[in-house]
C-alpha cells in the first residue's frame, strides 16, 4: 500500500521553491527553453540563473 504522506525532502523543496517565487526569484521561461534546446549540441549553454533583485 502506497503512503499518501508527501516525502519530507520533496515537500520542503516545494515550499522553498514557492517562497522563492513569492520573492520574485524566478528564471524567465524563454531562458530555460533556450538552455534545454541546447542540450546535446556543440553549443550547449550554461543553466540560467535567477536575476538579482536589482536586475528585476
Amino acid at each position: 500500500m502506497e503512503s499518501t504522506k508527501p516525502n519530507t525532502k520533496e515537500w520542503q523543496q516545494t515550499l522553498d521553491a514557492l517562497e522563492s517565487v513569492a520573492k520574485g526569484k524566478v528564471v524567465d521561461a524563454s531562458e530555460v527553453h533556450k538552455w534545454l534546446n541546447s542540450w546535446g549540441t556543440d553549443n550547449e549553454l550554461e543553466a540560467p540563473t535567477c536575476k538579482k533583485d536589482d536586475e528585476i
